[in-house]
């Protein structure tokens, strides 16, 4: 074989004397003004198991199986669920450790039911309370472990109204573009949709005096006077409403979802 040109030119290669760079801290947990990535928690795992149904069943003598009276009104009832988050901060000094296990006990374990954001599900957020931190350490790998467990209403919410559009909490697999508020001159005839997991309160926005009616609901007169105290429930699906009067109307609902 016969090289045309083997002007090659060879060099030493030294330590390079340049700054590592780290992985992003993308993953974290934000309850109670309390981040966990702006702690150096790493976020390994995390733990979402479906909520216990709240069951209702009567056995019958020489009868195959049982009745269930879990459900009314078509809906199924879900007993509180669990959150678990499994962390790791990386310290070579014990007291280090030691301060960053008291400093998170000290800001999650005092407060009650309040808003829990997991970036793994940015669209939503739970209503929920901290019920334990336990921590392992490692003193030969210098790395806290903490298991952080919370009790949290079975469905998680929407972080905004229906209809309020932000276009970073969208979730284009299970969305829906639509009207909540209507400008009323006479009648007509609305359907403000409920795609969630249960049917959810719904207050009001109003300028003007109007009525609005359907079949689940009846009728409801909106003024002035009342629409601050004034409430319905949105059923899953479509909720078709006659609307008459004269003003604005907006529904302000957020959705519950099982996630």
């Amino acid at each position: 074989m016969k090289f045309l040109n083997n002007d090659y030119s060879f060099r030493e290669l030294g330590p390079i004397k340049a700054d590592p760079e780290y992985l992003e801290n993308a993953e974290y947990i934000d309850f109670a003004g309390f981040n966990s990535s702006d702690y150096d928690w790493w976020l390994i795992e995390r733990t979402a198991t479906t909520p216990e149904e709240q069951e209702i069943t009567e056995s019958v003598p020489y009868m195959q199986g049982e009745y269930d009276f879990s459900m009314y009104d078509q809906e199924r009832f879900f007993k509180i669920r669990e959150l678990t988050y499994k962390f790791v901060y990386f310290g070579k000094v014990y007291q280090d450790r030691k301060a960053y296990e008291e400093e998170l006990k000290r800001q999650l374990l005092p407060h009650g039911f309040t808003k829990l954001i997991d970036s793994h599900d940015p669209v939503y957020y739970w209503s929920a309370k901290c019920t334990s931190v336990e921590v392992e350490d490692d003193q030969e790998k210098g790395m806290l472990t903490a298991t952080i467990t919370f009790k949290a209403y079975p469905f998680a919410y929407t972080n905004h109204n229906e209809g309020t559009d932000y276009w970073d909490d969208v979730a284009f697999d299970h969305w829906i573009w639509q009207p909540v508020k209507f400008n009323v001159n006479g009648d007509q005839d609305v359907n403000v949709k409920n795609i969630g997991s249960r049917p959810v309160e719904c207050s009001f926005q109003l300028t003007g005096s109007v009525t609005l009616k359907n079949d689940s609901i009846g009728e409801v007169g909106l003024t002035q006077d009342n629409f601050k105290t004034t409430t319905i429930v949105l059923e899953m699906g479509d909720n078709k409403m006659h609307l008459s009067g004269n003003g604005t109307i907006e529904f302000q609902f957020k959705r519950e979802e099982m996630i």
